[in-house]
């Protein structure tokens, strides 16, 4: 198995060395399970979070603020040109200079806060389905459902929620197999074809999430020195003859990230 290295990616694509986005705060607060060289110093000072103005939980834009990562509401205004995203809650740039990689339209991920909230969509039936449907229709690459309930799927099982009836009485549902049904159905790719990031702690979803990020992007720059020729370095021993596949063969055809270039 060959060896990828994406501080030799970065370089043979001229990336390196630009002033970082971000100067990074309480490093130390960073879990030791994504601490890795590559991750804090050549990923998370050149990260960019766009969140939805229309969220209304503000959670990761704090989470951002604390640690120094770049947090941009994507807004709607016509003077300006800017719209709220389409689709998604988040999506994200990384940003090397006057280069930007931007996956808006893209790559989203979507957030359910609760058990409460994720069964009332699905009660919702063409809402979310709708929802998840418009991310195919518009050709995204990589969809995300952030669950902030359970650590793995199947404790989504017999989960609880409260809720006050009309009359102002307070009752318990249990949500027997619904959503983790669906859940496990509607991620299958010959389905809705997302992915599942998924813990009880904020501050570990956080992570989860920067670092599906980090990886997504870093397959990114292998397509892209492939392309480019560029694959074989002093870490890669042979330079692939066919596209880099994905995990069941198909070809990972990924359009040319947008290049930004700015004034």
């Amino acid at each position: 198995m060959k060896h990828y290295d994406y501080e030799v990616a970065i370089n043979q694509l001229k990336l390196g060395k630009k002033t970082p986005l971000n100067e990074l705060q309480h490093q130390d607060e960073i879990p030791l399970w994504c601490k890795t060289p590559d991750f804090v110093d050549l990923f998370l000072p050149y990260l960019k979070i766009i969140g939805d103005s229309r969220e209304q939980n503000h959670w990761i834009e704090n989470a951002c603020k604390h640690f120094g990562i770049a947090f941009e509401r994507a807004v709607k205004d016509r003077k300006a040109g800017t719209e709220n995203l389409k689709e998604g809650d988040y999506t994200f740039q990384v940003i090397f200079g006057n280069r930007t990689f931007d996956y808006t339209g893209r790559v989203a991920y979507e957030r359910k806060g609760s058990v409460c909230e994720f069964y009332n969509n699905l009660m919702e039936r063409n809402r979310i389905e709708r929802e998840f449907e418009r991310f195919a229709e518009k050709g995204y690459k990589k969809v995300v459902l952030m669950l902030e309930f359970g650590e793995t799927l199947p404790d989504l099982i017999n989960m609880t929620f409260s809720y006050r009836t009309e009359g102002g009485a307070l009752e318990t549902k249990c949500v027997y197999r619904t959503i983790y049904s669906a859940v496990m159905s509607w991620k299958q790719p010959n389905n809705k074809d997302f992915d599942i990031l998924q813990s009880n702690s904020r501050k570990k979803l956080f992570w989860l999430v920067l670092q599906d990020m980090y990886y997504y992007f870093r397959n990114e720059l292998r397509i892209e020195c492939w392309r480019e020729g560029l694959l074989k370095s002093e870490s890669e021993t042979e330079t692939p003859t066919k596209e880099p596949q994905n995990a069941i063969g198909r070809n990972y055809n990924v359009e040319r990230n947008t290049e930004i270039e700015n004034a």
